[in-house]
């Protein structure tokens, strides 16, 4: 013990002069965790039995204090710099009183704690004994008085349908304080622009229930305490016209202020009754343009209307970016150079033009022979005009109502591939709306996405070895020879994304769903050849050109839902679905490579090597081969939990994958590959498995270890593998794998 750190003969000499709290203990507690007692009332946070003895601490504080008024803050003493509490009558009440407070403003409102003192010398033992009593629960059979009508009925309109209090809920002090919030701000969407949660008054009711078992609320509008009233709470107010400051970068007057067009960016017009939502949506509107640095709003609300004046800096025109850095793959070293060019106002007031490049010249894997190494050159370059709003009919606007985020684009794409196996290009042109309805609603439509594909040769062994790799996947009824043929890909698409929370490496309750839908070809069912000429002669390689026509849907929906008192675990479930149907006959009823469905690896069914499960029951003769498929189900259940702190967080889960990919019945011939509504449950892959989640807050790296519990590649007695799982090999080897972020 001694070390070095203190004098031992000071140490046994000390003595503790106050009386000092070596424990804390509570008792009694069920409905209430004691962890969660602790997080809350701060007097009994180191309740928790300490690791060295309590004379230790109380020592090395005081040695502490001595050195800190010299000026001396010995780092390792610091460690210990956490003292055991000193006890008294004043504290003893006041955490007594502490705790039960925490219990009736959730709702114990007959809980009594009752402190026992156990003494040896001038350490302390407490133990609070808690009698929770039962707990009082929300009737929803309320009370309402308000003075003006007409604000009354926006308080009952809001009571039936927006409320927060549930029925059969605990009572929670806490809920009845966002309730006056939440009434708050629904009123000011209804254009009460002054009214206040200190003008709702919100009481318990004991006149229904003397007890309190089952409550009822009495609300009162206006209740203002400490002489806080505010005169106009109950006033209407309607929006008069907006006046912009619009200063350049250097805070010089903008010399062709956008006035008008910003005026259209406005969700709340003049005569309009005021909402606080929408007045932000309209800031935000404003904000997403990306032509300026700060946007700020005032009302004037002397005269009988709100008149908004708002402030805005803008951005400098011209923004240069430059990115250079590197990978390294098998100890060869790769550089990329990525730049990007942003001009604001090169059309109009509020249009951006971006422009951005990337070159690599980065280490990947042969194609054939994964063993050898080799630099490809990969060259990307595209190129979008955006503009802040929606270039559609006007009917269409009114149908969509109010909505922001709302933005145009127009761009175009060069992209070049160099390997030693072949050189491909991509050339795009696409047209995109983008638009929000809510925070947490999300719309996409693409009526213009048009690919131009082409690959060339080159004359040498390693590519003539590549080719007729391609021919034999395309016997074994794999089409990804289709991606290197000469083709012309067009779409139209929509999506929709419903997310009510941003994905990050925190655990949280929240949803999100995502559809989306496309339809390829569209254009060629109006012309007899189903090809366009002009594209033949474009693309003119002596092969036939490649035209597609398909339909597309699919879905993805995630639920994540903490679990436990505490809320330190989560329960994340998540399935996928998708149809993809070529019907197009000139190219044996086959998508494009992109369009299929691929399932397994880390993000996916992770017992399987990625994009190499299925379809259907197909047994494949190499691990090296990817299986499309033109259907899709998948579907994971994980349990998150936490483990201990290592420099960050470390996480552990568990989880189960399932799923598999199936071809469409036309144009393929090995019934083994395709859905059946009578056989597909039987061919659905099952994997289980143990996972690591190291969280540094800024990123998270992410290990798993999964097995197969059902292959359905297997005969049909033999599909059950999980008793053959082996970390070296065999019929069922341990599949590790390793990525940033979670799964999902």
């Amino acid at each position: 013990m001694c070390l070095g750190l203190f004098s031992c003969s000071q140490y046994q000499a000390y003595e503790m002069k106050e009386p000092i709290i070596n424990q804390i203990n509570l008792v009694g507690n069920q409905q209430i965790s004691s962890v969660e007692l602790r997080n809350n009332v701060l007097g009994i946070k180191n309740s928790y039995k300490r690791l060295l003895p309590a004379k230790l601490y109380t020592y090395l504080s005081n040695k502490r204090k001595r050195r800190d008024s010299l000026g001396i803050k010995p780092s390792f003493i610091q460690f210990f710099k956490s003292p055991n509490p000193a006890y008294n009558t004043t504290w003893l009440k006041s955490n007594q009183n502490q705790i039960l407070r925490y219990y009736r403003e959730n709702g114990f409102l007959s809980a009594q704690i009752s402190p026992e003192i156990d003494s040896a010398g001038n350490l302390f033992t407490i133990t609070f004994r808690i009698q929770e009593g039962e707990p009082s629960y929300f009737t929803k059979e309320d009370s309402v008085s308000v003075d003006n009508p007409i604000l009354a009925t926006h308080v009952s309109e809001y009571l039936k349908e927006n409320s927060l209090i549930r029925p059969m809920e605990r009572l929670k002090l806490a809920v009845i304080k966002q309730e006056k919030e939440q009434l708050s701000h629904h009123l000011r969407n209804e254009g009460y622009y002054y009214f206040s949660p200190d003008a709702v008054g919100i009481r318990l009711n004991d006149r229904k229930d003397s007890t309190l078992r089952n409550v009822s609320l009495f609300y009162k509008i206006p209740e203002f305490k400490n002489r806080t009233s505010i005169p106009n709470y109950d006033r209407l107010y309607r929006i008069g016209l907006p006046e912009f400051i619009i200063l350049d970068p250097f805070g010089n007057p903008a010399l062709y202020p956008p006035i008008k067009s910003l005026s259209k960016l406005i969700n709340l017009k003049e005569d309009d009754l005021y909402s606080v939502d929408l007045f932000n949506q309209s800031l935000k509107n404003i904000y997403l343009t990306d032509q300026f640095k700060t946007v700020s709003i005032r009302f004037d609300s002397t005269r009988t209307r709100l008149f908004p004046k708002i402030e805005l800096f803008q951005n400098e025109k011209y923004n240069f970016s430059s990115e250079l850095g590197g990978s390294v793959f098998r100890g060869i070293p790769g550089p990329f150079l990525t730049n990007s060019f942003k001009v604001r106002r090169l059309f109009s007031s509020l249009d951006y033009l971006d422009f951005s490049a990337r070159l690599g010249y980065e280490a990947q894997s042969g194609f054939i022979n994964t063993d050898e190494t080799r630099n490809n050159l990969e060259l990307n370059l595209s190129a979008s005009i955006n503009f802040p709003t929606l270039y559609l009919p006007s009917s269409i606007i009114r149908t969509l109502g109010a909505y922001y985020g709302a933005k145009t684009s127009v761009g175009i794409g060069y992209d070049f591939i160099n390997r030693p196996e072949y050189q491909r290009t991509n050339f795009n042109l696409f047209q995109r709306y983008t638009w929000q309805k809510k925070e947490t609603n999300f719309f996409t439509l693409s009526l213009v996405n048009l690919n131009l594909l082409n690959s060339n040769y080159p004359e040498t062994s390693t590519s003539d070895a590549f080719k007729s790799y391609l021919q034999e996947l395309k016997l074994k009824g794999n089409n990804l020879y289709r991606s290197f043929n000469p083709s012309f890909v067009s779409s139209v698409s929509f999506q929709y994304v419903y997310r009510d929370l941003l994905p990050s490496n925190e655990l949280k309750d929240g949803s999100i769903f995502q559809l989306g839908l496309e339809s390829g070809g569209t254009t060629l069912n109006f012309i007899q050849s189903h090809e366009f000429n002009f594209v033949n002669d474009l693309l003119s390689s002596g092969q036939d050109i490649q035209f597609y026509r398909f339909l597309r849907l699919n879905f993805d929906y995630r639920k994540y839902k903490m679990l436990g008192r505490n809320r330190t675990s989560q329960l994340a479930f998540k399935v996928l679905g998708g149809v993809a149907y070529a019907y197009g006959d000139e190219n044996e009823y086959q998508l494009p490579y992109e369009k299929n469905f691929f399932i397994g690896g880390p993000s996916s069914v992770r017992a399987w090597k990625p994009r190499r499960l299925g379809p259907g029951s197909y047994v494949s003769s190499s691990n090296l081969v990817e299986q499309p498929g033109s259907i899709l189900l998948e579907s994971s259940l994980e349990y998150r939990f936490k483990l201990f702190s290592l420099f960050g967080q470390m996480n552990g889960a568990f989880f189960v994958d399932a799923g598999n990919v199936w071809n469409m019945s036309q144009g393929n011939t090995d019934v083994t590959t395709q859905f059946r509504f009578d056989e597909f449950y039987n061919q659905i892959a099952v994997g289980t498995g143990f996972g690591l989640r190291w969280d540094f807050d800024f990123f998270l790296l992410r290990l798993d270890l999964a097995t197969k519990v059902i292959n359905p590649a297997n005969p049909v007695n033999e599909k059950w593998v999980l008793p053959q799982t082996s970390f070296e090999g065999g019929q069922n080897p341990i599949e590790f794998n390793i990525g940033i972020g979670y799964p999902f």
